[in-house]
């Protein structure tokens, strides 16, 4: 009995040992080893780096989603959008904006204000979309819309010297319904050029193009070109664009300018307002239609040579993207830039209030540089939080500063030296990616900037998993890999190359493009024969194990038996001649 019970107890150590060792050796790139030290440049450094860049150097404003409500008003209801028509006796709404609405037109014009003093003449204003607000009650109409779009227009035009360009861009808001862009022409986007006011803007060429299917092209006087592209006709809720294999011929207007570039040895800087791939904070269901989505990622990634750089709104948030092939290699970096709009959509999964935003970009001829991101935070303002079950400590004095004063934009941090890179080539930006990976220390301050210094707390290892795979997998089975979604076929696509991602629960999958809860195992998204082999391991470790204590118990009953016969001897006695001389313990 006793040899028996010893052979199972090898063979079960023997088979734990081979279930160890096989997944050790699939997993090993899923955890981390140790973090490097996370280096701040200092200002040598730096100079170093400024002076190996091309004699010419250049600054851009980007300023995004500002979401003007002119409904907005200080005594309106915090919880229905700050409405004038909600009035609120217990609540008084900053002047300058409340965390649960949309931007009041004392931000918007204090925004601009704020660029043009903190730098009057940059080499052009990049204005990437959405200016109406978040409301239904009613919606905005086109009447609403351009209003709005051209008083905008006209602050930013009065803010700064006629010389300087301003280039707006397209979102998804500017448009009723909201979504909505058709396959039309200039009946419909020669409206923004003639109601909107941007003819006062755009040059003549540039208007041209726009009416084609609202983008263009834009020459600096650096040498290099803005690509500003109309993305809302990929966006996925708009369904005026059904099977139509290139909406408003915008994939050959792309090519063709984009060959051009290469052919002319220019570089080009790409804005557009929505991104492909997914929203940082939940990354279930793409910004894109399944049917452009992985198309307009290979279009720019068979440029990824004269592309400078990809500028983007929409998301609010501040985050990037990198546009990979499907052996891993990245060729070219987006950056997501925070909104004016302070506004919480709650309703959207992941949605975070946001401290008003303003973004200047450093480059040259040939690189994006670095930018500086300036931010107002609306609590030291003496603006209520979103709990408005607390009560608002804010004191007197800061409450009667922000009623009489401007408030005060603040340099929130410096990418180039926030995070230690050398520029924000793609390069630089994949060191960082794998650095967000492995070092939880800058992960975290990523995490804060992400909502412009809106603080959520500590990002957990789910939230973690999907920061780092939206950020590294804008192609949309890509997502579904890193994500580990059940419904993809892993041995179709390969993995990036730098992709080390922490342990994640899976809570969703997609079926037909909408999400669905299931309950995912945690962990690495392993090859399925692995999974298979560990699984039927594990059913044989019970079963021994079972098998184990079975035995032991007969074993046991047996030596009470053998007491009771023998009787006088004692039970620590039995353990004497178990183990003979040279006999290898387990």
């Amino acid at each position: 009995m006793y040899k028996a019970m010893l052979t199972s107890i090898l063979w079960t150590r023997y088979f734990i040992h081979i279930i160890v060792l096989t997944w050790i050796f699939i997993t090993v790139d899923a955890f981390p080893g140790n973090s490097p030290t996370f280096k701040v440049l200092n200002e040598s450094q730096t100079s170093e780096i400024d002076s190996a860049t091309t004699a010419y150097r250049g600054v851009f404003w980007q300023i995004t989603d500002i979401h003007w409500d002119q409904q907005y008003s200080v005594d309106g209801d915090e919880t229905k959008m700050c409405h004038k028509e909600y009035s609120s006796s217990n609540v008084k709404n900053g002047v300058y904006g409340n965390y649960l609405c949309d931007s009041p037109w004392p931000l918007v014009k204090n925004a601009i204000k704020t660029m043009a003093q903190l730098e009057s003449r940059p080499d052009f204003v990049l204005w990437t979309g959405d200016s109406s607000p978040h409301v239904s009650d009613p919606e905005p109409d086109f009447a609403v819309i351009f209003r709005t779009l051209n008083n905008v227009t006209m602050e930013m035009r009065m803010a700064f010297q006629d010389s300087v360009p301003i280039l707006p861009v397209l979102g998804n808001h500017d448009a009723f319904p909201k979504d909505y862009y058709p396959v039309a022409g200039e009946e419909f986007y020669g409206q923004y050029l003639t109601k909107g006011g941007w003819s006062l803007v755009l040059p003549k060429d540039a208007q041209e193009d726009f009416k084609m299917g609202g983008y263009y092209e834009y020459a600096l006087t650096s040498g290099v070109r803005v690509m500003v592209l109309n993305t809302n006709l990929y966006y996925a809720p708009n369904k005026l664009r059904q099977n139509v294999s290139d909406p408003c011929g915008q994939f050959a207007w792309m090519k063709k300018k984009l060959l051009a570039a290469r052919e002319k040895d220019y570089k080009m800087i790409i804005a557009a307002h929505a991104p492909p791939g997914y929203f940082e904070r939940f990354a279930v269901i793409p910004f894109f239609s399944e049917d452009y989505n992985d198309i307009y990622v290979d279009h720019l990634n068979d440029f990824g040579d004269v592309i400078m750089g990809q500028i983007y709104g929409h998301e609010h948030t501040d985050s990037f993207k990198l546009f990979s092939t499907s052996n891993g290699s990245a060729k070219s970096v987006a950056f997501l830039a925070p909104s004016v709009t302070p506004w919480y959509p709650a309703p959207v999964p992941g949605g975070t209030p946001i401290n008003p935003s303003l973004r200047l970009f450093l480059y040259n001829s040939t690189t994006l540089l670095d930018y500086i991101q300036y931010n107002l935070n609306l609590t030291k303002a003496g603006i209520k939080s979103t709990n408005t079950n607390k009560e608002d400590k804010v004191s007197s004095d800061i409450k009667k500063e922000t009623l009489i004063g401007e408030p005060k934009w603040e340099k929130f941090y410096q990418a180039r030296n926030f995070y230690g890179l050398k520029s924000l080539e793609v390069s630089s930006m994949i060191e960082l990616y794998e650095r967000l990976h492995v070092d939880d220390n800058i992960f975290q301050a990523y995490y804060l900037l992400n909502s412009a210094g809106y603080n959520h707390g500590k990002c957990n290892s789910t939230c973690r998993k999907t920061q780092l795979c939206a950020i590294g997998n804008v192609k949309i089975q890509d997502l579904n890999i890193c994500m580990g979604y059940l419904h993809t076929k892993v041995s179709t696509v390969n993995h990036h190359s730098m992709s080390k991602y922490p342990s994640h629960n899976g809570n969703y999958i997609i079926e037909n493009g909408f999400p669905v809860s299931t309950n995912s195992r945690e962990g690495y998204s392993a090859p399925y024969f692995v999974v298979i082999l560990l699984t039927f391991g594990m059913s044989l470790m019970v079963v021994l194990t079972v098998s184990l204590a079975v035995m032991l118990i007969k074993t046991v009953l047996a030596r009470h038996k053998r007491l009771r016969e023998e009787g006088g001897i004692n039970v620590t006695d039995l353990n004497i001649g178990l183990r003979p001389k040279g006999y290898r313990p387990f």
